[in-house]
């Protein structure tokens, strides 16, 4: 079984602080080192020094997605140790300054609804951080079923969809450990974030779909303790998957009779209607958070969306 060290590192986001993770067998790994901050660089090399692995000792980094809470220190950590950053190719293609993550996103918010005057306020205002990135030559790709290999056992990547395009967990089959990222949370549930589809860039990415589908996936492992991407551990896995699709049914529901008091709408507009207090980049995530739930809908036969001058209008079926 890999010994597993949770570390908590404070983030500049609304979201709170977020957990870095040391696995204490050699290859020393860490794991979602955190954002790059002088404070988070501070409190991730005192608490390593505190575990008895200090900073220069990390021989592996991984990564369970590309946001910058998690990721933003990869490149630091890699540039002190020569620690090689492992993420899924999906993910490693965003960690790159030339990434447009406006322009990727634009046709998408476009066919939405989504009025250019917000356009530039909403996306531009997304990070408070700069965008993280990674030396060439510094990452190896990981996708599903890839093996780490330790002296105290071995970790397996999986392959879990719904937050991020290239959302990675890991997994400790003999301790029954599952290093979850963002996909599992104990209190809250990711947003489906809006992105294309890795495979075909004009297709937006059926986010929730695929975070559905994953719950069904991780019912059927044998795990024991989460230690999820923020808050505390998790023990009762099952409890916290139930609150997960609980909280899309009700979602569904909530949705579903605002179709259908409105009329025909735009997910822009729907998304303005269910959420109209959010401000600069969480109009982004409001509307994230509509598609994706419309795109189950339209899946199931319960809302019609049909397409006029290149906007997506959506209605009750």
């Amino acid at each position: 079984m890999i010994p597993v060290h949770k570390i908590v590192v404070p983030t500049p986001y609304r979201v709170g602080p977020v957990n870095a993770y040391l696995l204490a067998s050699r290859p020393y790994t860490l794991v979602d080192p955190g954002p790059d901050t002088p404070q988070a660089r501070e409190v991730l090399q005192g608490e390593l020094e505190r575990l008895g692995v200090p900073l220069d000792r990390i021989e592996r980094v991984l990564l369970t997605h590309f946001h910058s809470d998690h990721s933003g220190l990869a490149r630091w950590v890699y540039t002190m140790t020569g620690a090689k950053i492992h993420i899924h190719p999906y993910d490693l293609r965003k960690l790159n300054p030339a990434y447009d993550f406006v322009g990727v996103r634009l046709p998408f918010v476009r066919e939405a609804g989504m009025p250019s005057g917000f356009v530039d306020s909403v996306l531009k205002d997304r990070d408070k951080l700069p965008w993280p990135w990674v030396p060439e030559g510094s990452a190896i790709s990981v996708d599903d079923g890839y093996e780490l290999s330790f002296e105290r056992g071995i970790l397996k990547a999986f392959h879990f969809p719904g937050h991020a395009t290239g959302h990675l967990c890991f997994y400790d089959p003999e301790g029954e450990n599952f290093l979850s990222g963002d996909f599992l949370l104990p209190h809250i549930t990711p947003n489906p974030f809006l992105e294309p589809d890795p495979l075909c860039p004009e297709r937006r990415t059926p986010s929730l779909r695929h975070y559905l589908e994953g719950l069904d996936r991780l019912e059927k492992m044998n795990i024991k303790r989460v230690w999820p991407g923020h808050g505390e551990v998790i023990d009762d896995i099952r409890r916290v998957v139930i609150m997960a699709r609980e909280h899309h049914r009700l979602r569904f529901d909530a949705l579903l009779d605002l179709v259908r008091k409105n009329g025909r709408r735009t997910a822009f507009e729907i998304s303005r209607l269910m959420y109209p207090d959010l401000e600069g980049f969480d109009i982004f995530m409001g509307l994230s958070e509509v598609l994706a739930h419309l795109d189950v809908l339209v899946d199931r036969g319960r809302v019609k969306m049909e397409k006029e001058d290149g906007v997506a209008y959506y209605c009750a079926a």
